[in-house]
């Protein structure tokens, strides 16, 4: 396959690389120049600047250490360089495909590989929408293989699905109430306790979510919510979401861990809140999680037979566990470690000889943990043709 994203030249991309010049640049100028650019412009050209992949050849030539083939599906904002890099460094083959044109089951089936590897852009609603009904088909209607599985991406960056999967599944989470009625939801508003937390179905972090602590706020929300639409913090201007509203109960003095299992590898740290959230507050504190909380981790993974997850736990001051998050694929704001106990960096195995929990030192997050993702993979797919395992 040919390179189809080239390096860009012009303005941006030289503002975009001048990281020197970006420091100086205030916050707020920063904000406003990507309200102005649409994001479809905007983001490819921030990424590709700052992608250590982008030189990457987009199908391997390097020798082989494994005999089979990875697909790598192209993310708008080249997110899926981080595959490349996994792939490269543990010496499987891999091919780049494009499945956003109108050749894309053409060119899945000459890309002649053996599963794929996906990573959801999150940041249009459309981009989105168009993994959903493309990865279908592939994983559903074409029969390929999925990594992460198409369960786990179902629930990506969607909190109206992720309600409805724990609520269908009987899995602790705070109380959720999502109408697609705007008399229902103002009639809900002048009876519910407050405050409440609102949620936009689509958005990571705290960019969608607000603590509606009056009355006057939270109708003003809905009727604008049914009305041009809500706008989430740093979208594209044209990218609303109006229709529906999503009401969670606020739960002040819960603590809040994400909890990772890649594999049967599990990681965890406390989300430390700054503000008013604990998403997207950058704020960490390590320490080996409560065995408990692995273990109400890996029960709901084993369950659903997911291999790359994110479960964001909510644990009140009397040790009850609610899930507050699901994601697949899934932000690293500390791109370094997931688990940190004693001062060392690692990851917690599950051993079956004593059912206990036990921590194993080492460098387990390259290229935010895309290794770990590929290794997995490559696995399960040894597995099932019988193979011995060499990755």
């Amino acid at each position: 396959m040919a390179n189809t994203n080239p390096r860009p030249v012009g303005p941006l991309w030289a503002l975009a690389k001048a990281t020197g010049l970006k420091k100086l640049i205030p916050v707020s100028l920063k904000r406003l120049g990507r309200r102005l650019l649409p994001l479809e412009a905007y983001d490819p050209v921030k990424w590709l600047a700052e992608d250590p992949y982008a030189d990457a050849e987009e199908v391997s030539t390097y020798p082989a250490r494994v005999n089979l083939r990875l697909g790598i599906i192209k993310e708008f904002t080249r997110l899926h360089s981080l595959y490349i890099g996994a792939c490269r460094e543990l010496g499987v083959p891999y091919c780049v495909v494009d499945i956003s044109g109108p050749d894309w089951i053409e060119q899945i089936e000459r890309s002649g590989c053996d599963a794929f590897l996906v990573r959801p852009s999150g940041q249009i609603t459309v981009w989105k929408q168009m993994y959903d009904e493309r990865l279908r088909v592939l994983v559903q209607d074409l029969g390929k293989i999925l990594f992460p599985s198409y369960d786990e991406i179902w629930l990506y960056e969607s909190k109206r699905r992720m309600h409805y999967w724990l609520a269908a599944n009987e899995i602790p989470h705070p109380k959720t109430w999502v109408f697609y009625d705007r008399r229902q939801a103002l009639a809900f508003a002048r009876e519910t306790p407050l405050p409440i937390v609102f949620k936009a179905d689509f958005g990571s972090g705290s960019k969608g979510v607000r603590i509606l602590r009056d009355r006057p706020s939270l109708r003003r929300l809905i009727n604008r919510s049914f009305a041009r639409g809500f706008l989430k913090t740093g979208s594209d201007l044209r990218d609303r979401q109006w229709g529906s509203v999503l009401f969670q109960e606020f739960l002040p003095d819960a603590a809040e861990w994400r909890m990772i299992r890649i594999g049967e590898s599990f990681f965890g740290y406390e989300k430390v809140r700054k503000g008013q959230f604990h998403s997207g507050s950058h704020c960490w504190r390590y320490g080996r999680p409560r065995s408990d909380l692995l273990d109400f981790v890996r029960e709901i993974t084993d369950k659903h037979n997911f291999r790359s997850m994110d479960i964001d736990v909510l644990v009140t001051q009397q040790h009850q566990y609610f899930v507050n998050e699901l994601q697949a694929v899934f932000g690293m704001g500390n791109p370094y470690e997931m688990c940190v106990v004693n001062g060392k960096a690692g990851r917690m195995i599950h051993d079956s000889m004593t059912n206990d929990w036990r921590f194993e030192e080492g460098d387990f997050c390259r290229n935010k943990l895309c290794n770990l993702r590929v290794e997995t993979l490559v696995r399960l797919l040894q597995a099932r043709h019988g193979l011995a395992v060499t990755c």
